[in-house]
């Protein structure tokens, strides 16, 4: 299993809506060990499992990637911290673009 970022056409329990955007946050191993420890220390609150947020809590949610990122370089080494850092990279690059398409909210599950 893994833990994803996602994105609909419209309400997430309706059963017309689409699924627009998804990309691949972690392994869910690979969250519970690190992502979770590094969220309560970086005092995240949106970009974590369980929640979602809009096109305008962009500037929010770069903001608490970046945190994330430094967490992980104060933290991980070797393939850990590679894996993470990439992961985050990855997110701040795609997300923008996310954003300028129409739609509804992102979650994390």
């Amino acid at each position: 299993m893994s833990v994803g970022l996602y994105r609909y056409s419209g309400d997430i329990n309706d059963k017309n809506t689409e699924l627009i955007f998804s990309e691949n946050i972690s392994s869910e191993v690979f969250y519970q060990r690190y992502w979770v420890k590094a969220i309560c220390e970086s005092k995240v609150k949106l970009f974590k499992d369980g929640c979602d947020f809009d096109v305008g809590d962009l500037n929010i949610i770069m903001s608490e990637l970046n945190a994330l990122g430094d967490w992980a370089t104060e933290n991980l080494s070797g393939i850990d911290l590679k894996y993470m850092s990439e992961r985050i990279e990855n997110l701040k690059s795609v997300l923008p673009q996310a954003c300028k398409c129409k739609g509804g909210k992102f979650y994390i599950f």
